[in-house]
């Protein structure tokens, strides 16, 4: 069974599941209206009514971003952005939060990220030393970027 609860403007399907582990887990899910979450809340209960119902799993941010890149990434960025931003997951995203549930991301853990990365040394590309000592304002909103795109 599930339910639609408003918040601000915008509706969210709360229902409960069980895991592979047979632990009980609830599960919101947000939509942008009224019609959206009425839609995603018949077919929850559906799937669960016919025993089709397919619970999260613990997908990590790496895995989340390399499928998103390969979908997303090749599709649209131009060669030189595909370049910069695996450049950017591979040397700042995945170290720090590569290992960390996306659904554990919360916006409270991505602004301390934020301040993680403003303290953060630059990575040294083909042995030229950075030209800071710290990540650049640039650098970070960069970063911002690819995780605004799939996280949000």
């Amino acid at each position: 069974m599930a339910s639609i609860i408003k918040r601000k403007s915008k509706y969210s399907v709360v229902y409960y599941y069980t895991d592979e582990k047979g632990v009980k887990h609830q599960k919101w899910e947000t939509c942008q209206d009224h019609a959206e979450a009425k839609r995603r809340k018949a077919e929850i209960e559906n799937q669960q009514g016919n025993g089709t119902f397919i619970p999260p799993q613990e997908l990590t941010v790496k895995e989340f971003l390399r499928d998103f890149v390969k979908i997303y990434g090749t599709s649209h960025w131009a060669l030189s952005t595909y370049e910069s931003n695996c450049a950017l997951i591979a040397n700042y995203i995945n170290p720090v939060i590569g290992d960390v549930a996306v659904q554990d991301v919360t916006p409270k853990f991505v602004d301390e990220f934020y301040v993680r990365l403003q303290k953060t040394k630059p990575v040294a590309k083909k042995n030229k030393r950075p030209k800071s000592d710290y990540l650049t304002p640039g650098t970070i909103h960069s970063i911002h970027k690819i995780l605004r795109f799939d996280m949000g």
